[in-house]
């Protein structure tokens, strides 16, 4: 391998030179991060600019505003949404969605944060990537922020029933729906009551995304006011980062803001709590089924302020802390409530940034309002036992290598993390690049604790066991609350519509109707044509492609060697082949991973394991993937992945806890088990009856065996599965530990281990020499198809999860053709234009969805339409099944092929990361997704013609009707009104978890 060592790039200005309208403040070389930093100010307006100049393709363009809240009504968030939605140079309806869909975009979004609103966008291709800066600059500064995009955004009445204008009115708008799914997600509402209560007196105590029954409450006056008091460069902080010219940003903004002066306006000064004389607690509830046992669902958490956001020593020595006491399983503070038996599992463990400060948290979910008293007397006792003891020298030094790799590693989106770390500081007034040293003060940090080997027993004293900021706050489950919170918007809906005429009511409907027509109208030809962008000729001739070199290992095991700037840290995937797994045995591949992670082995017990795995790993990942061959759509193909990842002196003994977890994992430690199962139990009640998952996998099991088993392994199966395992443990364990030695014993054939390294040439020699002696210990036999379990529906279901849940996550999957059928390009495409043109134009602009798609898995065989935060069932489900009828009366013109070209070529445009590059250089070796294969598909992409899209996009969605199975999460009632709507096709209703006994 060639491994070339990057430097801090050659500065090509120095402060006090004037250009382009701007004057260097200093430059800096970082030859830390391999960058050099150049700060500026814009002469004229007084707008900062911060660039970072980096050996790095893809390029970064970001705005960002310091945005505090006035109040809980959500006024950032909405403008957030609103100035991305038509400006005065491109007057074109939300071209932040049409960019999404012809850019080469690596990452498009905006971010709302507790006091400040961020703009990012990135890209590897130069004139894609300024394209993007110019929609953005004149969205951020120029919006049109129309009355139409208020009421979308933010919130209008419309008619409870579209059929009765005159009867009960409700309340839509697209973040209104994003909110009341953010708070009737118990975890999320959990995270934001945390900020508000422990900074009661500061900006932090309003929410910027807006509270659900606040929103209503902002006037389209306050939203343009708020837009001009802080959307202006002279407030405004620009980041670029990549290896574009500083010039070629000094010039490009030099021209825009010449329209701007500076102004008096100063950034807000954010006020700093003012310290608690007594500690305090909350309570709080959030909704269950009404059925639903209340055993096991309290959330209890402590926090404390505990320092200076701005400071990177500070912070660095808090972060050193926060790994020391929950950064592993065996931790002391983690370990003291897992074997409390107090809940089910830790929550919200260690340090947060809140502007300019920080805070510390530890929770407890899956407990009992009861056990309060005992969590915190179990927390403060294990912080005065940690203090008085203080802490082992190895388990320190593992803390500090842990913290190491978050300073070392180059993960995707690392612009984005760059951009985060300079703003993080600047926006309060401290320098942009304290927070880009953080590998020279992890070294201060550990000189300070070898000088003082009691400095962090000291830290928990006074930051923790001596503060009285502490906040205890509890929230339980609530069997009324969600039947209580619907009556009381149904009576507040009453008393508004009392307030208006018949006449008012009909003009109500009208406006609404009329809202959600202007939403959906597509933007015309003309209108696109006006926003910049690429030509498919601007495309590269070729994929981007990973440097790989395959080794033969003998016996017909292969090894994948990467050649990726690691930046030191080394990245292993072993990949194992499933085939011939016992069916009996696929419903305990996730406890099986568990075991991996959280279990003892090799005659160590599971802290032992921990405290390797935080010693000499920069973590141990372990988990199954299910998709076929892309030449054999017959063939599935079932795989369960290792990764971990090391740094060059640490690689044999990495490799030797590699080598024990697989030959050794050992699952008998029956109260370990115990706790892992409940702890497992805690987090499917958390991500399959609120999240937005379950619903596509649900509806797809029974289409394919890839799609039986994701499902069987991740999705709702899990959740009958774990509860009976923990309300029936000792009668189960047994056989619970049996099935995981048998998962263990079945992976120890060599014909099933492929593996791909990414790293240094000293790490690639330890991997060489280790996979030898690993291969050499395992048996020579002939790997055989077996049975999954897989039963295909006889008849596709159409099936309602009754949830506590304001919203609705929506499904409806049908067969497609496989990644080796001659449709599966023109598929993409298809799809990709309409997720983009029909999907979001009726399910988020007039449907006030706030995420919705159409997405093809050419792997898998299966075409997805979904909803996420939807404030519909029935209207949603209607949507989905008129998508035929949309695609039969469109005719798409060659110019928009070629956008939806754009669109997807950039998924092989994607900047090769380390970690990433391992993952998917086996993945794709693995599924024969070969150099020659994707390049030979990026040409036939490039030449994609309108009548093909068309066919293959509508053979697929007039054979899947029949064919196709529909899953919705929502509350019961909103289901229930669903089949009102719909009695022809109504939906079977089940709770998605049902009530005990």
């Amino acid at each position: 391998m060639t491994h070339i060592k990057r430097m801090a790039p050659e500065p090509q200005l120095k402060a006090g030179d004037k250009t382009d309208g701007f004057v260097v403040l200093s430059v800096t070389q970082l030859h830390e991060t391999c960058m050099t930093a150049y700060r500026l100010e814009h002469i004229n307006t007084g707008a900062r600019l911060l660039h970072l100049d980096a050996d790095d393709d893809e390029n970064l363009f970001s705005i960002a505003f310091p945005t505090p809240p006035p109040d809980d009504t959500g006024l950032p968030h909405i403008i957030e949404h609103s100035v991305l939605s038509g400006s005065e140079k491109y007057p074109v309806r939300d071209p932040f969605f049409e960019m999404a869909r012809m850019s080469m975009a690596t990452f498009i979004n905006a971010m709302t944060g507790y006091d400040c609103t961020y703009y990012p966008v990135a890209s590897n291709v130069r004139q894609d990537l300024f394209n993007l800066a110019d929609v953005y600059f004149d969205a951020v500064f120029h919006p049109m922020l129309s009355k139409s995009t208020f009421h979308r955004e933010a919130h209008h009445f419309a008619p409870a029933d579209k059929k009765d204008p005159t009867g009960s009115l409700t309340i839509n708008g697209v973040v209104y729906s994003e909110m009341k799914g953010v708070y009737s997600h118990p975890e999320h509402k959990l995270s934001y009551l945390i900020v508000h209560s422990l900074f009661p007196d500061t900006v932090f105590s309003l929410d910027s995304g807006g509270k659900p029954d606040a929103i209503p409450g902002l006037t389209y006056d306050d939203f343009r006011n708020y837009h001009r008091t802080f959307y202006q460069p002279s407030l405004a902080y620009f980041v670029t980062y990549g290896n574009n010219p500083v010039s070629q940003y000094l010039q490009f903004l030099d021209i825009r803001l010449a329209r701007f002066k500076r102004t008096t306006a100063t950034p807000s000064i954010v006020r700093r709590q003012p310290r608690w004389q007594q500690p305090r607690t909350l309570e709080d509830a959030y909704p269950i089924g009404a059925d639903e046992s209340l055993k096991e669902k309290t959330y209890i958490i402590l926090s404390w302020i505990v320092g200076d956001g701005l400071s990177p020593a500070d912070i660095t020595s808090l972060e050193v802390l926060g790994l020391i006491l929950l950064g592993n399983e065996g931790a002391p503070l983690r370990k003291a409530i897992i074997d409390s038996k107090l809940g089910q599992d830790t929550f919200c463990p260690g340090l947060q940034i809140v502007g300019p400060e920080s805070s510390f948290g530890i929770g407890l979910k899956g407990s009992e309002p009861e056990n309060t008293g005992a969590f915190v007397s179990l927390v403060l006792n294990t912080l005065k036992q940690c203090a008085t003891d203080g802490f082992d020298r190895n388990q320190v030094l593992a803390s500090f290598q842990q913290a190491a790799y978050q300073r070392l590693e180059v993960h995707s989106g690392y612009p984005l993390h760059v951009m985060d770390s300079t703003l993080s500081s600047w926006v309060y007034g401290s320098d942009p690049l304290a927070f880009l040293h953080m590998k020279e003060h992890l070294a201060t940090c550990r000189k300070k604790y070898e000088d003082d080997p009691n400095l962090f027993s000291r830290l928990v004293t006074e930051r923790l066991i001596q503060s009285m900021h502490r906040l205890t706050l509890v929230l339980r489950p609530d069997q009324t609350l969600q039947a209580r919170t619907d009556a009381a918007f149904t009576e507040h809906m009453i008393r508004v519509r009392a307030g208006f005429s018949d006449k008012q009511a009909r003009d109500i409907a009208t406006e609404a109707d009329e809202l959600e027509e202007l939403s959906g109208t597509p933007n015309s030809p003309e209108a696109i044509a006006m926003l910049p962008q690429l030509k498919v000729k601007d495309l590269p001739a070729k994929p981007k492609h990973i440097p790989t070199t395959v080794e033969q290992m003998g016996g017909g095991n292969e090894l994948l060697v990467n050649d990726v700037f690691s930046n030191g840290v080394n990245y292993l995937n072993l990949s194992f082949d499933l085939a011939g797994m016992p069916a009996d045995l696929w419903p305990y591949l996730a406890q099986y991973t568990d075991a991996v992670q959280k279990l003892g082995a090799a005659g160590m017990n599971y802290e032992q394991v921990s405290r390797r795995i935080a010693a000499h790993t920069g973590g141990i990942s372990c988990w199954p993937w299910f998709q076929t061959r892309c030449n054999r759509p017959d063939q599935p193909l079932f795989g369960l992945q290792f990764s971990i990842k090391a740094l060059d002196d640490q690689m044999e003994p990495a490799l030797e806890l590699l080598r024990d977890l697989v030959f050794a994992v050992e699952p008998g430690d029956r109260n370990r088990l115990h706790d892992v199962l409940i702890q497992d139990l805690a987090q499917c009640r958390t991500e399959l009856v609120f999240g937005a998952g379950a619903p596509p996998s649900h509806a797809g099991r029974g289409h394919t065996p890839q799609a039986y088993l994701a499902d069987l392994v991740n999705g709702l199966p899990q959740l009958p599965l774990v509860t009976s395992l923990t309300s029936n443990f000792d009668k189960m364990a047994q056989g619970l530990i049996s099935k995981i030695e048998s998962i263990r014993d079945t992976l120890l054939v060599r014909g099933r281990v492929t593996a791909s390294f990414t790293g240094s040439d000293r790490g690639a020699e330890a991997v060489r020499r280790s996979l030898a002696t690993l291969l050499q210990r395992m048996r020579t036999e002939q790997l055989k198809d077996a049975p999954t379990g897989f039963v295909p529906f006889v008849k596709p279901p159409r099936e309602g999860l009754a949830a506590p849940i304001e919203v609705a996550h929506c499904a409806q999957v049908m067969p497609a053709p496989h990644f080796s059928h001659p449709h599966s390009i023109p598929l993409v495409l298809g799809t990709h234009i309409v997720s983009m043109d029909y999907m979001i134009n009726e399910l988020r602009f007039k449907g006030n969805a706030y995420g919705a798609s159409c997405r093809y898995d050419s792997l898998g065989s299966m075409l997805y339409l979904t909803t996420f935060r939807d404030p519909h069932v029935a209207r949603t489900l209607k949507v989905f099944d008129k998508l035929v009828d949309y695609v039969r009366g469109i005719e798409w013109t060659q110019a928009d092929i070629d956008r939806a070209i754009i669109g997807v070529a950039k998924g092989d445009e994607r900047p090769i990361r380390p970690e990433s590059a391992t993952h998917l250089a086996i993945h794709r070796h693995l599924i024969g997704h070969t150099r020659q294969l994707r390049e030979e598909r990026h040409d036939r992409l490039c030449q994609a013609r309108p009548a093909e899209v068309r066919t293959a996009l509508l053979e697929t969605l007039e054979s899947g009707p029949s064919k196709a199975s529909v899953c919705a999460i929502a509350s019961r009632r909103k289901l229930e009104d669903s089949n009102r709507e719909m009695p022809e096709t109504p939906l079977s209703i089940q709770d998605v978890e049902p009530a005990e006994g």
